[in-house]
């Protein structure tokens, strides 16, 4: 059954005209909704714990991610007896200790002990101030486990000698301390990374989590967010203090398309990769979506290794001579002429090494799929690396030259990674993941947003606004493209100053089609003359003959000013002639409206019913969009211009009327090019 912290006195507070509720128990309170910022880690100092308000009984399981502070108490002394996730009930000494820290038997160092009913002590260390995982499960009382960084910590007698014990204490676990008959006690020292706690359903074998705890602050206080359930966690004992915050972290600016790792394997550069922070062992499942850039050699995508020789391989994602392979302690290599990976090629691959069989899968094609009992209780001790291969030795191999669309691994059925490429809010790129709201970024060289980050998918957090310009921004005239958001309709006007390069035939620089008919509205357009489009009309300036008209030329400056709106509608075309401009022609038609397509205007492209197309192979100088008044008069809508996008490192448009920028929509970045210079501020438009 799920219980809550015990409730001691309730406020209600009335803060900027919102209700907000606080409960609290003697040592614990929490606030509703989510935090004001996420922490590294929180850090207790021996006196701060949390009431989870989860029952200590029989079919719990906890993920730990933590250190333990330093020694307080000597081992001659007694040694320190601290508690992090534990309950105990003093009416026949029944204990349920996930994670303890006690001395050895002996009393010559410090061990990880746990209890189910009575005490227990595993074999393995306790080492102060490292930073480690341990996963404790009680959901099956004939086969406890308790794993520290993906190795079994219980010998087989210690796994099944519980068979026909079932606890329930009818006690909250704590976290940070003891509950120890409803007092706290044996007191930690340490700091928490993350916490999570799941009951096994009766019913139907899953697990469900009960709380995933996440440092963070809120209101003032540093506590632990439960994502689980939308709620805060902080100690509120007014004897003692509240958590040691750890540092804030970053939060995403904007998510991106891909990163790229460069593959260096040059003994003089650093190697990109990300550390995942997930511990190598069977049981693991992944899905990474990357487009391989080399295809020979040996290189890793997501992988692990105990060691640098012998059958220590924990390999998610690999290929190796040629062929995709896999690891799950000892290397297999599948070898289909059909999987072959191959350079520029985009894969899904899909692993699950399951402790009793595996599989693989390389863009729905199952490569290898058996059952390995060697290598049941195999673990690496080492952390899964996403673009080299990371080795128990300190140092990562066999990198990759590869870009990553997002990557995902689990435990079983739990989710431990959901990685999505992004720009952080300090302006480094890195891997979002969306359950732990941590960025992981490159554990040595950071990636570069010119060259190694994809396009800007969705602005989260905008940056700065620029303080220098460039002279232009170029599409690539295959996939780039500029949402405007100006929707095409009557009364709009443009001018911008714009250069081809390449001679365009039937290409758009701004316009919209709304349907498969012959309706058009293209503020520029070359078809192949200098064109605008209203409906059916497709006017053109003309060169004096009848039916010849001015053909755009590439690498030459224009001036374009256009206007559409029913039954008026002009196209003025202006040349740089020696940094001056000189008119070479106007068209003004008279075609009957009115129009509103519905869609906005694309730059450097058409947008043909939510979809780019016609893509232009231009420059832009600079851009301005104005629109029709109620009073006739027209008025500023957007004024863009060329700028280094902060957010990328890459080009962008500022726009200095809405004090925003314009990304490319398309596959790629956009270029630009140019001298910097100041931005200047935009100046005062008087309404005509």
């Amino acid at each position: 059954m799920k219980h809550v912290p015990c409730v001691c006195k309730v406020w209600s507070l009335c803060l900027m005209g919102e209700l907000l509720s606080v409960v609290a128990s003697a040592a614990t309170a929490t606030l509703p909704g989510a935090p004001d910022a996420y922490l590294d880690y929180v850090e207790a100092t021996g006196t701060q714990y949390i009431d989870t308000g989860v029952n200590a009984e029989t079919g719990l399981k906890a993920r730990i991610d933590m250190e333990w502070g330093a020694t307080v108490k000597p081992l001659a002394d007694g040694g320190d007896d601290w508690s992090m996730l534990d309950a105990r009930k003093t009416s026949g000494d029944t204990r349920f200790y996930l994670c303890h820290l006690a001395k050895n038997t002996a009393e010559t160092s410090f061990i990880f002990g746990y209890g189910y009913n009575s005490w227990h002590r595993t074999a393995t260390e306790a080492v102060r101030g490292s930073r480690f995982e341990v996963l404790a499960d009680f959901s099956n009382p004939g086969a406890l486990s308790i794993r520290r960084n993906g190795a079994e910590m219980l010998g087989d007698g210690q796994q099944t000698g519980h068979a026909n014990e079932t606890i329930d204490l009818g006690l909250d676990l704590y976290l940070f301390a003891c509950n120890y008959n409803g007092t706290a006690s044996y007191f930690a020292r340490g700091k928490l990374y993350e916490c999570k706690i799941f009951r096994k359903n009766a019913a139907t074998g899953a697990f469900d989590m009960e709380r995933h705890y996440l440092p963070a602050k809120k209101n003032g206080h540093v506590g632990l967010y439960d994502a689980a359930n939308n709620r805060f966690y902080y100690s509120d004992d007014p004897s003692g203090t509240e958590f040691v915050p750890g540092p804030e972290l970053p939060r995403p600016a904007a998510f991106v398309e891909w990163i790229e790792a460069d593959g260096t394997t040059s003994s003089s550069v650093a190697q990109q990769y990300v550390d995942t922070g997930v511990w190598g062992k069977l049981g693991l499942k992944s899905v990474v979506d990357a487009t391989l850039l080399e295809s020979s050699g040996d290189h890793a995508i997501l992988a692990a290794r105990a060691k640098s020789t012998g059958n220590g391989r924990l390999y998610m994602a690999y290929h190796y001579n040629g062929y995709f392979c896999y690891g799950d302690g000892k290397l297999r290599e599948p070898k289909l002429a059909k999987a072959k990976p191959a350079s520029g090629t985009r894969y899904l691959i899909e692993s699950d090494l399951s402790a009793s069989s595996q599989s693989v899968k390389v863009n729905g094609t199952e490569l290898y799929n058996d059952t390995f009992t060697d290598t049941t209780q195999f673990a690496t001790d080492s952390t899964l690396a996403l673009f080299a291969n990371n080795h128990k030795d300190a140092y990562v191999k066999n990198p990759t030259h590869s870009r990553l669309y997002s990557a995902k691994i689990w435990d079983g059925d739990e989710l431990l990674r959901d990685f999505v490429p992004c720009v952080a809010s300090d302006g480094e790129a890195g891997l979002y993941d969306i359950v732990t709201e941590r960025i992981f970024k490159s554990a040595t060289k950071a990636f570069d947003k010119a060259t190694q980050v994809g396009v800007v998918t969705n602005v989260l957090v905008e940056a700065a606004a620029p303080t220098k310009r460039i002279d232009y921004v170029e599409s690539d005239g295959a996939a780039d493209y500029v949402n405007l958001g100006v929707v095409a309709k009557d009364g709009l006007e443009m001018d911008a100053v714009m250069e081809w390069l390449t001679v365009p035939d039937d290409d758009v620089f701004v316009g919209a089609r709304p349907s498969s008919g012959n309706t058009r509205f293209f503020l520029y357009n070359a078809w192949p003359a200098h064109s605008i489009g209203y409906v059916k009309d497709l006017p053109r300036i003309a060169d004096g003959g009848e039916n010849t008209f001015f053909t755009p030329v590439a690498n030459v400056k224009y001036k374009v000013s256009s206007r559409l709106d029913d039954k008026d509608q002009f196209l003025a075309i202006a040349t740089d002639a020696n940094g001056a401009w000189a008119a070479l022609g106007r068209t003004d038609r008279t075609y009957a409206g009115p129009l509103d397509t519905g869609i906005p205007l694309y730059l450097f492209a058409r947008n043909y019913i939510g979809k780019a197309d016609s893509f232009a192979h231009a420059r832009v100088y600079s851009l301005k969009l104005r629109t029709k008044q109620p009073s006739g008069a027209y008025a500023p809508a957007l004024d863009l211009v060329p700028v280094r996008d902060p957010l990328t490192g890459g080009a962008a448009l500022w726009d200095k009327v809405g004090k925003r920028y314009y990304r490319s929509g398309g596959s790629f970045r956009l270029a630009g090019g140019g001298a910097e210079r100041p931005l200047t501020p935009g100046f005062l438009i008087i309404l005509r």
